[in-house]
């Protein structure tokens, strides 16, 4: 990979890790010589861990892992440990039965301990006790102090594994807890094969800080004794490496080594397991291996998934109703089960299950399979055998060969998703936006307590929606859907596991003074390169982002646009045509690329300004990296179907509810004017005062280069005195366009001579040329084209309703035109009534205004008046707020444009 740099020089947030990472590896790698070294991996489980620490677990009666222990210990074998253990939670049954079987094994345990100041949960790995010091272990893990104080009275060493990976209900861990953890522990897993490089290195540096002062520090402040825990605080702290792995993909390939002297002669007349005991108790350790990161515990997750969709049972409603946990959990826990148990009523979904679990285990599918599956569905066992066949090759090939393999299934299920829906609207041409019911469609949608009519179908034709029979859209749906839904679940749970305390990991790097997570936003947009207003504004904003080199980048879905400083393109996988519900070409993003992006990026929050396929991927992002996203809110919606659709005033509220569910689910709201923000917070849509941040587009500098356009060059018979209004817009009814006919025939009972221009296009523009034969229609314009018009033209019309800020309005100020608009939301932020243009309230004010605005003697003052106003928008301070919004830092080095009047 190529490492890619920040503005500063500095290597991005993950190299860096990576970089100081191996260096420590490194330097392990040569503190003992090998010949005296047996190899462990610390940590790893089997069907033994059979009750779960995570609630969902325990609500569906799910064990950890089905993973036999003869299967464990081969992989460990194979991957070259030479001693074995099994770290099961609570218990060390699997160790006994190895003893009883006559194998050699280290007895081993994750005890659950309670923090009880903290109301946490933490795991402490416990090797070489008996059975009957197990027993008490297990009661004295209620108090992690009695446990700890039990385990050091009769020697039996601990381990400390994923410190900043935590099991609590309290989202506000003191870190003075770190502090006693340092005084209370002497052995600290810093690499753990299921956490990821962040947490690692931000563990190593903070057990590296602990110096034997700050140890006797922090132990009178907490009024502890670290003998009390076998912690001598002048002897340096041991760290030890250990797998996690719950399902013997990567069990071994990461752990440590054990220096032992003489280890050859000694094996003759020692155990090993006696050994490898021997040595940690001395701490004479070294980790080895690799950090795991996202990537392998997706894989580890989507072989639980693929597990758990073939052997769940029926957890029971009474039973999720009367577990301990929230409402939501409980809740959550019905759907899942629910959804799992519906695929098993699927056949072909659970064979592809049960292949994907054969393949991570290096099994590929039978050949005859390949020859039996449809056309649609070859490219499935093809990937697999790829995964197959990789794991017989050195284990970083697997990880990267399952998670190409993970990517690509899931973009060849959305393209054949995509493909069969836009089969069926191809079906139903006729149908337009306008036959749209929110009535009929939740009718034909509404969940039914049996999933299985919403993803299999009942076998029974319903009547359709708008001509569209859903039960034979979902049908053909069902598998690609469900298949594709379990790939980006188990994507989405290994960062989110990961990542779920990360405002823990944010305060903990602060406090060291090192690590920090890089503070960078990335913001995603279905439009940018189009021709619309909001796509202009856009485009404004990111050449403000690279011209003060922003901590912002941009991200767009786009088949032909290349990236460049500070945009990422993402190639759509698919596009659906809206054209017959409405004018627009959907294009379906790579998520999993998009995700990529975001991880390798080193970003931590998400901004969104479209409701189209990026909201739900800003949300996926959000719940997956555990990071805080905005929304940027640019559309009327509410105007906009009121003018667009038929909908009536209950089924608007529908949608209402919808955006209201939408925009809840953001930690802000950028809106563009005063009107918006009071409805946000208002009654009807209740967000949060604190969340909703009212902002503006901003001016961009006027080119000097470019000449005002001459009238008579546009319109026939004209000369520099004839009076010409002029509207730049895309030209669809909702924009009020139609008002403009009434408008000037009305002010040209007073000002004869007067013409219009009329700049966009849009679906109404046939229309409105019949309705306004004399008008100019020059079609859409560029920026060069429109600054010209602006200078050379007299007034700038804009009789929306519709929009929330009107970015035409601003560019008209800034070459010097005024404007005239309705007196609501968006131009009233911008227009001074009667100083830089005009705010009326209708179509009879707007031609007295027109009236008004040629009659004065010197119309050279309110141009005047138009720039100053323009000149309150300028970039710096705007952006300069939207980024003090956002969290972020603006770059003191930036510096504001200067627009030249």
């Amino acid at each position: 990979m190529t490492m890619q740099w920040q503005s500063n020089g500095e290597p991005q947030f993950r190299e860096g890790l990576r970089a100081e990472f191996d260096d420590f590896i490194s330097q392990q790698s040569r503190r003992f010589d090998p010949e005296d070294c047996l190899q462990i991996d610390f940590h790893c489980h089997d069907h033994n861990s059979d009750i779960p620490d995570e609630l969902w677990g325990r609500i569906l009666r799910l064990p950890e892992t089905w993973l036999k222990t003869k299967k464990l210990v081969k992989v460990l074998e194979q991957n070259g440990s030479s001693v074995v253990t099994v770290t099961n939670h609570n218990n060390a049954r699997s160790c006994w039965e190895l003893q009883e079987k006559g194998v050699d094994v280290l007895v081993g345990c994750e005890f659950t301990c309670f923090f009880p100041e903290y109301d946490l949960f933490i795991h402490v790995l416990t090797y070489g006790f008996t059975r009957e010091q197990e027993v008490i272990l297990n009661q004295k893990r209620q108090n992690i102090y009695e446990f700890l104080r039990y385990a050091a009275r009769f020697d039996i060493p601990v381990i400390l594994p994923h410190p900043l990976y935590l099991y609590c209900r309290n989202d506000h861990i003191d870190l003075c807890l770190f502090e006693k953890l340092a005084v209370m522990f002497w052995r600290f897993e810093v690499l753990n094969g299921q956490r990821d490089l962040w947490q690692s290195v931000l563990t190593l540096n903070w057990v590296q800080s602990l110096t034997p002062e700050r140890i006797r520090a922090c132990a009178t402040k907490h009024n502890l004794d670290p003998a009390e825990f076998g912690v001598d605080p002048d002897k340096p702290k041991v760290v030890t490496g250990g797998s996690d792995d719950h399902t013997g993909i990567f069990a071994g390939l990461c752990g440590s080594r054990l220096h032992v002297p003489d280890l050859r002669k000694r094996l003759k007349t020692e155990r090993a397991s006696d050994l490898a005991l021997e040595a940690l108790r001395n701490g004479q350790v070294a980790p080895f291996g690799t950090v795991g990161e996202n990537q392998k515990l997706n894989i580890a997750l989507l072989d639980y998934f693929a597990q758990v969709a073939t052997k769940l049972k029926d957890p029971g409603l009474l039973r999720i109703l009367l577990h301990r946990g929230s409402t939501w959990d409980k809740m959550g826990c019905f759907v899942v089960a629910n959804l799992f148990l519906e695929m098993q009523k699927h056949k072909k979904t659970m064979k592809f299950f049960s292949f994907i679990h054969d393949a991570l285990q290096g099994k590929k599918p039978q050949r005859f399979l390949k020859w039996q599956a449809s056309k649609d569905y070859k490219f499935c066992i093809t990937h697999l055998e790829r995964i197959a066949d990789s794991k017989r090759n050195n284990p970083d090939t697997f990880v990267d060969t399952v998670n190409d393999s993970i990517g690509e299934l899931f973009n060849h299920l959305n393209l054949l998703i995509a493909k069969r829906v836009r089969k069926a609207l191809e079906k139903h041409q006729g149908t337009s936006l306008k036959d749209f019911s929110t009535e009929e469609l939740t009718r034909k949608l509404e969940i039914p307590s049996q999933l299985t009519s919403l993803f299999l179908g009942d076998g029974k034709r319903q009547d359709n929606m708008s001509n569209i029979n859903l039960a034979e859209v979902l049908d053909s749906l069902s598998f690609p859907v469900l298949i594709s839904t379990v790939l980006a679940g188990s994507t989405l749970a290994s960062t989110r596991v990961l990542y779920q305390n990360r405002d823990l990991l944010n305060r903990f790097a602060r406090e060291l003074g090192k690590n920090e997570h890089s503070r960078r936003a990335l913001y995603l947009t279905d439009t940018l390169l189009d021709k619309n207003g909001v796509s202009t504004s856009l485009s404004g904003k990111l050449k403000e982002i690279k011209r003060t080199d922003l901590p912002i980048d941009f991200l767009i879905c786009h088949p032909e646009a290349e990236a460049e400083p500070h945009l990422h393109v993402v190639r759509p996988v698919a596009d659906i045509d809206l054209h017959p519900f409405g004018e627009q070409t959907l294009q379906v993003p790579d998520v999993m690329e998009i995700a990529r992006i975001f991880y390798e990026g080193g970003y931590d929050r998400i901004v969104c300004s479209t409701e189209g396929p990026m909201a739900l991927v800003a949300l996926f992002l959000q719940q997956m990296f555990n990071v805080p996203s905005y929304f940027f809110m640019h559309t009327d919606w509410i105007d906009f179907i009121t003018h667009a659709t038929n909908l009536n005033r209950p089924e608007r509220d529908r949608i209402r509810r919808l955006m209201r569910a939408l925009y809840g689910r953001f930690d802000g709201v950028f809106v563009l004017n005063r009107e918006h923000r009071d409805w946000l917070t208002g009654y009807e849509m209740e967000l949060p005062e604190e969340r909703v941040f009212l902002t503006a587009h901003h001016t961009s500098p006027r080119d000097l280069r470019v000449q005002p356009a001459r009238k008579a060059d546009l319109i026939p018979g004209a000369n520099e005195n004839t009076p010409v209004l002029f509207i730049a817009c895309r030209l669809s009814r909702e924009k009020g366009i139609f008002d403009l006919p009434d408008i000037v025939r009305k002010a040209k009972l007073s000002v004869p001579g007067l013409k219009i221009v009329v700049a966009g296009s849009g679906p109404a523009s046939a229309e409105l040329q019949r309705a306004m034969p004399d008008a100019v229609f020059l079609g859409w314009q560029t920026r060069e084209q429109l600054a010209s018009l602006y200078l050379g033209l007299d007034l700038f019309v804009f009789p929306s309703r519709f929009d929330t800020f009107g970015n035409v309005l601003l560019e008209a100020l800034t070459h010097g035109m005024p404007a005239l608009a309705y007196n609501c939301k968006g131009p009233k932020d911008i227009i001074e009534h009667e100083t830089s243009g005009y705010l009326v309230e209708d179509i009879d004010a707007m031609a007295e205004a027109v009236v008004r605005f040629f009659s004065q003697n010197d119309r050279k003052a309110m141009k005047d008046q138009a720039r100053k106003r323009a000149a309150r928008f300028q970039a710096e301070p705007i952006m300069r707020q939207f980024v003090a919004d956002l969290g972020l830092d603006y770059p003191e080095t930036a510096h504001a444009h200067v627009t030249v009047a």
